[in-house]
């Protein structure tokens, strides 16, 4: 069934359309008043089943609309009253809406307007700052530097004691920032256990799978340490893991479904340290749900962590945070350190999220180039990546074209 929203000045003109769009066939499932006109849910390919678990009474209606013959349902403008919303229940079958450009345009246009207003309120805000306060001021524009959100910027500001230096109150300020960091216990390597890496495809899970295992080999034996591939999905990913695990001379098994893994884990009963590398997926992806549900529902306790690409826009680290949040995540990895020009970006959302970062990953190497995190090297290598920044922008200044040339903009 293909539902679609119409809307129109009256109800004649939205009839009207419905037949030009959908055909004489098309059932009208509600109607209501709106700002400029009258707001039409249409359908063709009508099945009632789908109907069947609305709430409130325009279930009732529905059905009754649908008895009708398909152009009377259509012409029936004085019998259709106005519905309430109504939700489908998720087990039955699918009903495809046809979106209108026109709306998905508007709501697009509504959310960059909407960041514009923000944008420009944030900068009232420093501008109160500024007349109010002008060190507590200068410490927001520090932040922002950093990349870190001007919110979260402005509250370590606002706690900073006024009679300070503004570089004490810097230090101070990236002291609070550095509290605000939470660290993950060592557990992998120390403890071991049943752990599961997951993320969006390219962020380095494979990579850190095998810098893990390479550390606990060295500290604890390879005999202990067995590595298993769930991704079935991208070409090569697996062989990847093999080729890590032949280099550690560790055993390496790929595995397809739930059940191979649950089977796998209970074989590998014997290892003190299991590392699964989860099939990389978009966070809007609809089998990640899937593949989430599929670690928590194992009979083994995994442990999951979330890897995430520090050069990854905080925009996207949310949205990556809102999907994955869905599983029990013990805690993640920071990777791509060594390729970001600001991890402002990456802090702010592990801050809002309050998730625990475990280890960063600043290269390529196994397993050099994976350390235990520590807040303060965070928030250290958070300013050294600023001052590079700034050193470069004095280096080579942006440039504008006026007239098609190129001309230095100074500020």
């Amino acid at each position: 069934m293909k539902i679609k929203r119409f809307f129109a000045k009256d109800m004649r003109q939205a009839i009207r359309n419905i037949r030009e769009e959908l055909g004489p066939d098309a059932v009208i499932l509600s109607n209501r008043k709106v700002n400029g006109g009258i707001e039409i849910i249409s359908a063709i390919d009508y099945d009632e089943s789908l109907f069947s678990n609305m709430t409130g009474t325009d279930a009732n209606t529905a059905q009754q609309t649908s008895k009708k013959e398909p152009d009377t349902a259509i012409q029936a403008e004085s019998e259709v009253q106005s519905q309430p919303d109504y939700t489908v229940d998720s087990s039955t079958p699918k009903a495809e809406w046809l979106e209108d450009p026109m709306l998905s345009q508007m709501q697009h246009d509504l959310k960059s307007l909407r960041g514009v207003l923000e944008s420009q309120l944030s900068h009232l805000s420093l501008s109160d700052y500024q007349r109010r306060d002008p060190e507590r001021a200068a410490i927001i524009r520090r932040f922002e530097q950093l990349g870190i959100d001007t919110d979260l910027g402005q509250q370590f500001a606002s706690v900073i004691d006024s009679n300070l230096s503004l570089e004490d109150s810097w230090r101070h300020a990236l002291a609070l920032l550095a509290h605000q960091i939470q660290i993950a216990d060592d557990n992998i390597l120390d403890k071991g256990g049943v752990v599961a890496l997951v993320g969006p495809t390219g962020v380095g899970k494979t990579t850190s799978i095998a810098k893990l295992a390479a550390r606990y080999s060295l500290r604890h034996g390879n005999r202990h340490v067995a590595l298993i591939s769930t991704d079935s999905y991208r070409i090569g990913a697996q062989e990847q893991l093999l080729n890590f695990g032949r280099i550690l001379d560790v055993p390496t098994y790929a595995v397809n479904n739930t059940e191979e893994l649950s089977e796998r884990l209970t074989d590998l009963h014997d290892k003190k340290l299991v590392l699964i590398d989860t099939a990389g997926m978009s966070q809007r992806d609809i089998q990640l749900s899937e593949q989430l549900q599929a670690l928590d529902d194992s009979s083994m306790d995994i442990q999951t962590y979330l890897v995430l690409a520090a050069n990854t826009q905080t925009s996207t680290l949310q949205d990556v945070m809102h999907s994955f949040s869905k599983s029990r995540l013990k805690g993640c990895l920071l990777t791509k350190l060594d390729e970001t020009t600001s991890l402002g970006g990456a802090l702010s959302t592990l801050i809002r999220n309050q998730l625990p970062v475990a280890y960063v990953s600043d290269g390529q190497k196994v397993p050099e180039d994976l350390h235990p995190a520590r807040a303060h090297s965070l928030v250290s290598r958070s300013v050294t990546l600023m001052q590079q920044h700034e050193l470069m922008q004095e280096k080579y200044p942006p440039q504008v074209k006026v007239k098609g040339n190129m001309a230095n903009a100074h500020v």
